[in-house]
């Protein structure tokens, strides 16, 4: 561990640039959640209405999905670190324009769901272009770590962004947390405005200059669908994405079924912790050498801890399970990411890892919609007094309210333990037969599928116009 730790040391002075970015953006996502939260609270003591306050989520979700495809095209076409300080401008313009409202008495609701559509077309800019700019700032063999430091400003900004907003709401009201959000933003700019961020070498063969933005995002499918081991992954991590946008929805109703709040907050508190010490660890480690063995080794954990974490309405069971859980998530995620970003050229990152966060968003989205139906409309009422289970997984797991879930939370880990060990098996042994490598994407191997892609769009054209 100390040599690993020295490692760290070692690799912040390194990337001084790209540790100077990410305090910037870390301090203004920060702010952002404190807004977030600040913002609900609002919009609910102002309606009393779920309905209002889930169209703000639903407006700061969404549209970022449905767009990722079209933002990956453009922001591998134009300079990366103009399209951050563009968002960051604008995310700081609609927040400033929130607070002066709020200082007028003329803010409503409305102008919160415009807020949070802008906002989501921000962040997902945002997202894509840090994605894509990593690779440029920090050495591939560091990536993991930078990575791990990226989803350590996430965790900790879930888990203090309810606390701090809840005390700072009550002493210097929305008002002041818009004002912080808005520093925020002025501090991650002045970072931005000092520090230089490599853009990918420019060729002759300049893709921008022979694709439409639309046939960029099939050329970044191209780049996807053309390495077996890339598919295998987008199709694991969209399996993973669905089985965590299920374990969001039930989390809440698990314990909430037999335990009072302060205990519900309390578990949530250990499950962020452990968010936080998977970050950090995962920071001072940087992943291994193997990565994708890595993925599936902590997936596989994730998916031991949710069973553990369904098995009994016991409080102990439940903060042990989901503190591994989210334990795994920092490291499942960057390791995911190290992959991608090791794996695709610098020129196509953009378009990739924008379909890559659009399939794996879509997964977690159906992952919310479902959990409820399989839940609530199936696995509840089978493990009901007298249900169809009760006598048989019932004595196992117990019956009555929130065992379904419970169930479900099972049957959620149980898939990703098997599918995670199958894949590693596979990858392990490949990887020893080395009858397997992870996709090079050269210049030349760019510049022949933009070729195969424009001349196939330039028949089909033909063929249309006849």
């Amino acid at each position: 561990m100390i040599r690993y730790f020295h490692q760290l040391i070692n690799f912040i002075l390194e990337i001084r640039t790209f540790f100077l970015f990410w305090g910037g953006q870390s301090l203004s996502e920060i702010g952002n959640r404190l807004t977030g939260f600040g913002l609900s609270i609002w919009v609910y003591q102002h309606t009393h209405a779920v309905t209002q306050l889930s169209v703000v989520i639903f407006l700061t979700t969404l549209p970022g999905v449905l767009i990722t495809p079209v933002v990956g095209a453009l922001v591998d076409r134009w300079n990366r670190q103009v399209i951050i300080i563009i968002s960051d401008m604008v995310a700081a313009i609609v927040t400033l324009t929130l607070a002066i409202l709020l200082f007028t008495n003329y803010l409503e609701v409305w102008h919160t769901y415009i807020s949070a559509f802008i906002t989501s077309l921000c962040g997902s800019f945002q997202m894509i272009a840090k994605s894509a700019a990593v690779t440029m700032m920090v050495k591939n063999d560091q990536i993991g770590r930078a990575n791990g430091l990226i989803q350590l400003s996430t965790a900790v900004g879930q888990l203090t962004a309810p606390i701090l907003a809840g005390i700072l709401i009550g002493a210097i009201e929305l008002q002041g947390l818009l004002v912080l959000d808005f520093s925020s933003y002025i501090i991650a700019l002045i970072i931005l405005s000092i520090i230089k961020i490599p853009e990918p070498e420019s060729s002759d063969n300049n893709l921008s200059q022979r694709l439409t933005v639309f046939q960029e995002i099939a050329y970044g499918w191209a780049s996807i669908s053309g390495h077996f081991v890339l598919v295998i992954l987008l199709v694991f991590m969209t399996l993973h994405f669905f089985i965590s946008g299920m374990t969001t929805v039930l989390i809440d109703p698990l314990i909430l079924s037999f335990a009072s709040t302060i205990t519900f907050g309390t578990v949530m508190s250990i499950a962020g912790c452990g968010m936080v010490v998977g970050s950090v660890f995962m920071s001072i480690w940087g992943g291994g050498k193997k990565s994708i063995l890595t993925l599936f080794v902590f997936s596989a954990l994730n998916g031991v801890a949710l069973i553990i974490a369904g098995f009994k309405p016991f409080i102990p069971t439940i903060a042990v399970g989901l503190f591994i859980s989210f334990f795994t998530i920092p490291i499942v995620l960057s390791t995911n990411y190290t992959i991608w970003q090791t794996s695709v050229h610098p020129k196509v990152q953009g378009r990739v890892l924008s379909l890559l966060g659009a399939v794996t968003g879509l997964g977690l989205a159906c992952g919310n919609l479902s959990a409820s139906p399989l839940a609530d409309g199936m696995l509840e009422p089978m493990l009901s007094n007298g249900g169809l289970l009760a006598s048989t997984v019932g004595q196992i797991i117990e019956i009555g309210q929130g065992r379904g879930i419970g169930l479900l939370m099972i049957l959620e880990g149980l898939l990703m333990l098997i599918t995670a060990m199958l894949l590693y098996n596979y990858f392990y042994f490949r990887q020893s037969d080395q009858k397997w490598s992870m996709p090079k994407m050269d210049e030349q191997w760019l510049n022949t599928t933009a070729t195969t892609i424009a001349n196939t769009i330039e028949e089909s054209d033909k063929i249309t116009n006849s």
